[in-house]
């Protein structure tokens, strides 16, 4: 693949801090193929994304001018979605299915996605303004929720409306707990299900001397406590974080790829259901997707301290897409 764009992500820094170093960085691309080794012919327009692994040999980084894709994790990509459109997409959209889709078990019958009808339901997607909590907006309307809350900074509730949100939160107040759950019993549902995009304060795939955390203050206690009352007392929390929640074992952890042979022994068909979420997102990406705005670097500085910015949190309501080749 010749890759013209190739999109940051937390994870590229991430990842080290989990054990996984020694490759080239780098998941989201969007690309032309060169030479076809699958059902890709060569000049085919195509996004898509590479797999996370300790030591991956070097063709595996999308931060690269070339890389060698696996067939499985590509799609081809329509005229009318732009590269810097697509870039952004795989990973985001990916993460975002499998939280909603396969931990959370809800179903999206436009994709053949079977499971929980999400009609009638509420779900609270904390963290809505990143590349995650953005995807799942959209996705969750597309489900068909009743209710999707959203908490994020009040300049981005606007934008998060329109994309599907039926009401939003700002997380820097001191009430939010309390603003959400006197909105849903005004509602006269019940809210037992939470896709935390962003995972914030849990002190977990951070460097040695990162300063230590109150879990009670993370992203993910409070949104449990936003629970209707009840929910956890009768086990029916539905809870799901993009990272492990350690200290608290009902919770799920979302993953941008189930591909492989231990994922695929302990969730069989997982991997499957996610595909089926963003190849569907991906031909009706005019009606059913909206990316954020992406911001191009092309200077190697410009790339790392991007990735820097993306790994703690700084990106709000913006992607970055590296285009190759690098300077």
């Amino acid at each position: 693949i010749a890759v013209h764009y190739s999109g940051i992500n937390p994870g590229d820094m991430r990842h080290f801090h989990m054990g996984l170093h020694s490759f080239i960085a780098g998941y989201d691309f969007a690309g032309t193929v060169l030479s076809p080794g699958g059902p890709f012919s060569a000049g085919t327009p195509v996004l898509g994304m590479t797999w996370p692994a300790h030591a991956r040999p070097p063709h595996a980084g999308a931060h690269q001018a070339y890389l060698l894709a696996d067939p499985y994790l590509l799609w081809r990509r329509p005229a009318s979605l732009a590269p810097l459109s697509a870039v952004g997409l795989p990973v985001a959209a990916q993460t975002a299915a499998d939280g909603l889709f396969n931990c959370l078990g809800f179903g999206l019958a436009a994709a053949g996605v079977d499971g929980r009808d999400a009609s009638g339901e509420a779900v609270l997607v904390w963290g809505g303004a990143g590349a995650v909590g953005w995807a799942a907006v959209q996705l969750a309307r597309a489900a068909g929720f009743a209710e999707v809350l959203v908490v994020a900074r009040e300049r981005n509730h606007e934008a998060l409306s329109r994309r599907g949100a039926t009401r939003c939160f700002d997380y820097s107040r001191p009430g939010v707990v309390d603003e959400i759950r006197a909105y849903v019993r005004g509602t006269g549902r019940e809210l037992a299900s939470v896709l935390d995009a962003v995972g914030a304060g849990l002190g977990i795939f951070e460097p040695a001397d990162a300063e230590k955390t109150d879990y009670d203050e993370s992203s993910s206690a409070l949104a449990k406590r936003c629970l209707s009352d009840g929910v956890v007392q009768r086990g029916e929390a539905n809870l799901c974080c993009v990272l492990p929640v350690l200290q608290d074992p009902e919770w799920k952890f979302a993953l941008f790829s189930r591909k492989g042979e231990q994922q695929e022994a302990d969730h069989p068909g997982w991997w499957q259901r996610s595909e089926k979420v963003v190849s569907w997102l991906i031909e009706n990406h005019a009606t059913a997707w909206r990316p954020l705005k992406t911001r191009v670097v092309r200077e190697a500085g410009e790339a790392a301290a991007a990735i820097k910015n993306a790994y703690e949190g700084k990106l709000s309501m913006e992607r970055v897409a590296i285009e190759h080749p690098m300077l």
